[in-house]
């Protein structure tokens, strides 16, 4: 703990190197308008910059030059608004400092980066995250507990986990110029082990992240279901008479006969219901709420929302959220706006390092049949075949957008939608850094987000390369 200690003290006078700085601009800003006194609280008009996932293993801010334009001008967008949010999907810490180690489960990769990743972030403008996903408990415990201090370090306010599930389901509270910002975070995308438990009187709690469970019933049709059950006679879950009509374990599930081959999703109640709770009661605690999840359902690979996440969100904009942001299928999805306030259904990726983390623990070479002797650049040539295959094969998973919603209150005023381009054609060393997007990367990510959000009720004009929605366009309710 001596060398952590050593380092947060590095970094908190780094930090508080840039704070004075913001404080110095921020002090100019307001001698500009001298003579206008804003009151916090429920009336003000404030804005806030939201991004998607942030894998982030390299530094960003030397990019922060008059020879990067499109990287100065994407972090005066953040650092315009009144806060910044986006998902940290990843751990932070020094690999030669880490008293724990990677677990056997983790969320499909092993994200970590330095704590200067931290620094970083609150440099460019970010000032909550979202600490609640598939990949909170890839180094275990040690890792989440060292990544919520360095955050806490750097003063970034961080919901979605704790030392029990009372805790991990609590908000953070960010306190701004303009008012208090309630953040609830939370996971439908999530390994078993990451889930918290509860306290009891009699025994603690379990660390981990605030989960929302999704129950998930495999149905087949009449048909189907009498022919799996004729190819296996003994996978019955029940005998003698109801044995007719019992549901089949098979390929690790329980299969039912229904009217339809579907899956039918349900959210659990328990988990559901406390969400809920802690919504309402962050809107008495605070000006706004804002509600996040991660969310890869019902998968990477799809555009569309499913329709329990539809009705779940506007459940929490009812509970009193301002907006809800959804991150976690690594690519974009559609806004709707539900009752004058946005629901973004995923910012996709915001940084997207997931290509140079380096080292990795040994049983993920295994996987993919490597020998002692290989090391990181191996295993992304394995996994996605030298670029043929997976993310780096596909420019969508590196083009998302920078939304900037503005409100009076509680009520949407704006949304600006910047497009965000993570360089898909970079090199491996700064392939998923983002910046402002040009040309007909610029195009194509207008193009996509229009037609999403058209299909959800939503119409968006593009102005000077630019998405723009305004009161007005056609809203769902």
């Amino acid at each position: 703990m001596k060398r952590l200690h050593s380092w947060s003290v590095l970094l908190l006078a780094t930090f508080l190197v840039v704070r004075f700085a913001s404080s110095v601009a921020t002090q100019g800003k307001d001698a500009a308008k001298k003579g206008v006194e804003v009151i916090p609280g429920p009336d003000v008009s404030w804005s806030l910059a939201a991004a998607g996932d942030a894998i982030m293993n390299r530094r960003l801010m030397p990019f922060d030059n008059d020879t990067d334009p499109r990287f100065r001008e994407m972090v005066k967008v953040i650092k315009g608004a009144d806060a910044g949010f986006l998902n940290l999907e990843q751990s932070l810490f020094r690999q030669s400092e880490f008293k724990g180690w990677a677990e056997v489960e983790n969320g499909g990769n092993y994200e970590v980066g330095p704590p200067e990743v931290a620094l970083d972030l609150k440099a460019m403008g970010f000032t909550m995250v979202n600490r609640a996903n598939n990949h909170t408990t890839d180094y275990g415990v040690e890792g989440l507990r060292v990544t919520d201090k360095w955050l806490d370090e750097v003063g970034i306010v961080h919901a979605g986990t704790g030392m029990n599930l009372g805790q991990a389901s609590r908000p953070g509270y960010l306190d701004t110029a303009k008012g208090r910002i309630a953040l609830v975070g939370f996971a439908t995308t999530f390994t078993n082990m990451s889930r918290a438990g509860a306290a009891r009187n009699d025994m603690p709690g379990r660390p981990g992240l605030n989960p929302l469970r999704v129950n998930r019933r495999y149905e087949v049709d009449a048909a189907t279901f009498a022919a799996l059950k004729a190819a296996a006679p003994n996978r019955s879950e029940s005998s003698g008479e109801r044995a007719e009509n019992a549901p089949l374990r098979m390929f690790g599930a329980t299969i039912h006969e229904g009217p339809e081959t579907r899956v039918v999703e349900t959210l659990n109640k328990e988990d559901e219901d406390r969400i809920l709770r802690e919504i309402k009661n962050a809107a008495q605690m605070a000006d706004f709420v804002i509600v996040t999840s991660h969310s890869h359902e019902p998968g990477n690979d799809s555009r569309v929302p499913p329709a329990w996440m539809k009705e779940f969100t506007h459940k929490c904009i009812d509970a009193g959220a301002v907006a809800y942001i959804i991150h976690g299928p690594h690519q974009l999805r559609g806004v709707e706006i539900y009752k004058g306030r946005p629901i973004f259904y995923s910012l996709g990726n915001f940084v997207f390092h997931n290509e140079t983390i380096d080292p990795m623990p040994a049983d993920y070479y295994e996987g993919f049949n490597l020998s002692d002797n290989a090391l990181s650049a191996d295993v992304y040539d394995a996994r996605f075949k030298n670029g043929t295959t997976g993310f780096p094969s596909a420019p969508w998973w590196y083009q998302t957008i920078l939304a900037v919603p503005s409100f009076r209150g509680t009520q949407l005023t704006e949304i600006k939608m910047y497009p965000v381009d993570l360089q898909w054609k970079a090199p491996r060393s700064q392939r998923g850094s983002p910046r402002l997007a040009a040309g007909q990367t610029q195009k194509d990510i207008i193009e996509r987000m229009t037609k999403m959000s058209s299909d959800l009720g939503t119409t968006l004009a593009s102005e000077n390369g630019v998405l723009m929605w305004r009161p007005g366009s056609r809203a769902s309710q």
